[in-house]
């Protein structure tokens, strides 16, 4: 007997007698290859469904544990390293691609400084700057600082890229976030549409751009390291990847627009104090 439907989005909760069941639209055609690959490396912090169809996916429901968030990251951080290990693999690298990843890092670059520059250049001639405007010209350096360091930081990793011959890959979750980490009797990945193989740095970039204000990020980094240890290109890979800021437009001015532009710089300001902290850590 089923006694309740919940709707949740993409998802119904049914709750029968015994227990509940979640299920879930199937996004993904071909899914099965993404739970057999974690099968065949012996994954077992990933959240399998019980049934597979050709519309729907169908999970026992689970009750999470009543964790903090920086006590989710934790276990997020562990299952990540546990995965990568599980996972890594060694492919050789392609010089003519390697050169493209570099030019179009380039290109993002030059194109991000020539938009600020044109956008600054045009506010600082008004009179009567909008509030939003005000807001950009105050801060509009660090987004100048960051970029400058993004190109520092390519330099250094295109020059380790090219002398070597093999760099490392592992399986990404790929939307790896807390919302997408459950902590029951067992820590799960949740939600693997989007998994597959990339570079090692993938899952964390992810995570920190979704939830650097939710946790200790510094923390577990540090905790992520001791487990799953970076080499030095896949550590400029990640600082490239973070320092290098979004285009961000800033009309029109209104309270919202302010609010996104002054959480726009604080992101910058935490990601330069989180590459600070990290490389003082280093030299100790």
């Amino acid at each position: 007997m089923i006694n309740k439907f919940t709707y949740l989005k993409n998802v119904k909760v049914i709750d029968d007698a015994d227990h509940k069941i979640l299920i879930k639209n199937k996004k993904k055609y071909d899914i099965d290859k993404i739970y057999k690959y974690l099968d065949d490396h012996n994954i077992n912090n990933y959240l399998k469904p019980f049934k597979i169809t050709d519309r729907n996916l169908y999970f026992d429901y689970l009750d999470k544990k009543r964790l903090d968030n920086d006590e989710v990251a934790k276990h997020l951080i562990f299952a990540l390293a546990d995965l990568e290990n599980k996972t890594t693999i060694y492919r050789e690298i392609d010089k003519d691609k390697l050169k493209e990843e570099y030019d179009n890092f380039n290109m993002k670059i030059n194109y991000l400084e020539e938009y600020y520059f044109t956008l600054q250049d045009m506010i600082e001639n008004k009179v009567y700057p909008s509030p939003s405007e005000y807001l950009f010209i105050r801060n509009v350096s660090i987004i100048y600082s960051a970029l400058n360091y993004s190109k520092h930081l390519l330099e250094k990793w295109y020059k380790i890229m090219k002398e070597k011959t093999r760099e490392r890959y592992v399986y990404a979750h790929g939307k790896c976030e807390l919302s997408h980490f459950i902590t029951s009797s067992n820590d799960y990945f949740i939600s693997l549409e989007n998994a597959h193989i990339a570079r090692v740095p993938t899952d964390f970039i992810y995570f920190f751009k979704r939830n650097y204000k939710d946790t200790d990020m510094i923390s577990n980094f540090k905790l992520y390291q001791h487990r799953y240890h970076y080499k030095e290109e896949e550590y400029l890979y990640l600082l490239i990847n973070l320092t290098i800021p979004e285009k961000i437009n800033i009309y029109p001015s209104s309270l919202n627009k302010c609010i996104e532009l002054s959480e726009f710089f604080d992101r910058l300001k935490f990601t330069s104090e989180f590459i600070s902290k990290n490389e003082k850590d280093k030299k100790h």
